[in-house]
């Protein structure tokens, strides 16, 4: 059994774009970027504070109170 040699791409197709057309060399806005940045923080937050409060109830149910 051998290995064909095929290229997986041919040389007159090139590499095909997965973004839309005209949006490769735009930048996101910078309020974009802020956006992004506390939104993630803020899940970031939320995620540990729902963490907390499961191993919260686990203690209490487990009688390890504070």
């Amino acid at each position: 059994m051998g290995v064909q040699r095929v290229p997986r791409q041919s040389e007159s197709r090139g590499r095909l774009s997965l973004s839309p057309a005209g949006t490769g060399t735009e930048k996101p806005s910078w309020l974009r970027r802020i956006g992004w940045l506390v939104l993630l923080w803020i899940a970031g937050v939320a995620t540990v504070a729902v963490v907390a409060i499961v191993i919260r109830v686990f203690m209490t149910a487990a009688g390890l109170k504070t």
